[in-house]
């Protein structure tokens, strides 16, 4: 999750030439949409159909919600989903291919890069007009959101797409109660002095226990770096580190090296999992060091505490336990605030429709406006009054457990409200999407994410060429970067060559990244 490229769908230089070609003759202005005289739009009977395309995985899991077809029955739509990759990767690398061979369906999912680019070049509809128009819903969640309006509307004022609104969010520091207990530890730690102290103390208490390591995770192992004033940021308008909405790490920050020295102290007393550092670790190998008492604390996606609680945990022990800790106190004793799981507004889900679907663009877009109306997100946030929520105390309430319809197998149909996963590109609402969770996770979501989570990550809008440059510059970056901290870390490389190590960087293109970053920013920030 930490410390992955933080791009999303990047457009290469050949598809952009062959779509160039593809839409030189499809380019030029539109004239606004008239008012339809019916309600036929695209079949008949007055039923809006047209066809949907986005990874399998999301129309999967969209084909088994109990309110999506509710949500066709009220809009009197018929969508055709469309499997355009069974995975985010391979419907990446199907898109381009889809897009320049004509055979992108009426709608689906492309990077907000994409929706610009091709909208630009005739392929994707202005669906400006078509909001003046015919959604109200839409306009005013434009007007009311100027940051996502900016985002979605062109330097000439179209508008090609709609992204979706990510829940606020952030990972979690999680721990194994009971080895806390048994270590005497009755405390969490508030520092990262005292999350030190209280790794050393559990490496006493379980010293005899082979490979135990408390401090383990899988994925990128830089944690804590918002302790250190480590991380990228944006502080009056500049950019510091490479941009990835707080996730990534400022190497230029006098935090940045005490971070560094931090976990080279950590990994020499033998507190951090080497296999964690080394990036050998699995998902699966991670899980077993969690569950089986190998590892005592980790940092991850916030609903994994609850997961390790119902696969396993108290099956190996009737005293397992696992619960969250809050984030650190910085140098100066301030409260840190951690950085969101994903930017705002996602940037690689961006509802577009296809120019050839010009004749069902109003339908198309007044189901979207419905989803956007208090009604539309009632229906998609919590379901059917008397089915899946009731009114309680002028409050929806949930009638249906996460714990009975959330893991069902795909195939079966369910009540499920888990809004990080894509469907229709539309606002969310955190309420409700805090209150789906199980008991534990509900435990601490609803209080710790508005507390803890930053707002103040800005998401930055790329030019194609600035997207194409980054990407390739990123992964290389990204690459020496990871080298180079291993070494560090593990006492294969002196922590005196630091300023030797910051030249490498510059020379790998790491200034040249910022650059990018704060282009792009003062792109937006105008």
């Amino acid at each position: 999750m930490n410390n992955k490229l933080n791009w999303k769908s990047v457009t290469t230089m050949s598809m952009v030439l062959l779509l160039a070609l593809t839409a030189c003759s499809n380019g030029g202005n539109k004239a606004a949409p008239s008012a339809s005289t019916g309600t036929d739009q695209g079949s008949a009977e007055g039923t809006t159909t047209f066809s949907y395309m986005m990874a399998g995985k999301y129309t999967n899991w969209l084909q088994d919600l109990n309110w999506y077809p509710v949500l066709e029955e009220k809009t009197n739509t018929k969508v055709e989903l469309i499997n355009g990759g069974e995975d985010d990767d391979a419907y990446k690398k199907n898109l381009e291919l889809k897009i320049g061979s004509g055979q992108f369906p009426d709608s689906g999912i492309v990077s907000l890069a994409q929706s610009e680019v091709y909208g630009g070049q005739g392929l994707f509809i202005d669906l400006k007009p078509y909001i003046d128009k015919f959604a109200p819903n839409i306009k005013a969640y434009l007007d009311a959101n100027p940051d996502y309006a900016k985002l979605m509307t062109t330097k000439d004022g179209e508008i090609f797409g709609l992204a979706q609104e990510y829940p606020t969010i952030s990972n979690v520091t999680f721990y194994r109660a009971d080895m806390f207990e048994k270590a005497g530890i009755t405390a969490n730690p508030t520092t990262v002095q005292e999350f030190t102290d209280v790794l050393k103390k559990l490496k006493e208490t379980y010293k005899d226990k082979a490979n135990f390591y408390p401090f383990t995770g899988r994925d990128g192992y830089l944690k804590f770096q918002e302790a250190f004033a480590a991380n990228d940021n944006i502080v009056d308008g500049k950019v510091h580190g490479i941009y990835e909405n707080g996730k990534g790490s400022d190497i230029y920050s006098p935090g940045f090296k005490s971070l560094i020295e931090w976990y080279a102290q950590m990994y020499q007393d033998k507190l951090i999992d080497p296999e964690w550092v080394a990036g050998t670790a699995t998902e699966e190998s991670w899980q077993t060091k969690m569950l089986t008492g190998q590892g005592a604390i980790s940092s991850d996606f916030f609903t994994r505490p609850s997961w390790f609680m119902n696969n396993g945990g108290p099956d190996n022990d009737p005293k397992y336990s696992i619960k969250v800790m809050d984030p650190f106190k910085d140098a100066n004793g301030n409260q840190t605030m951690l950085p969101p799981a994903e930017e705002k507004y996602r940037m690689d889900r961006v509802f577009v429709i296809n120019e050839k679907a010009e004749d069902k663009a109003e339908g198309i877009i007044k189901f979207m406006d419905y989803m956007f109306s208090d009604e539309g997100r009632t229906l998609m946030d919590y379901g059917v009054e008397g089915k899946s929520y009731k009114e309680e105390g002028g409050k929806k309430a949930f009638t249906v457990k996460f714990e009975e319809q959330g893991n069902k197998p795909i195939g079966t149909p369910v009540w499920n409200f888990l809004q990080d996963r894509l469907t229709f590109p539309v606002p969310v609402n955190n309420e409700a999407y805090y209150q789906w969770m199980d008991d534990l996770t509900k435990s601490f979501a609803t209080t710790f994410f508005d507390k803890y989570t930053s707002k103040e990550f800005s998401s930055l809008k790329y030019s194609t060429d600035q997207l194409k440059e980054r990407t390739t510059l990123l992964a290389n970056v990204k690459q020496e970067l990871n080298a180079a901290l291993v070494k560090f870390i593990s006492g294969q490389r002196s922590l005196s060559e630091w300023e030797t190590f910051l030249g490498e960087m510059e020379q790998a293109g790491y200034k040249k990244l910022t650059e990018i970053d704060q282009a792009a920013y003062d792109a937006i920030s105008k």
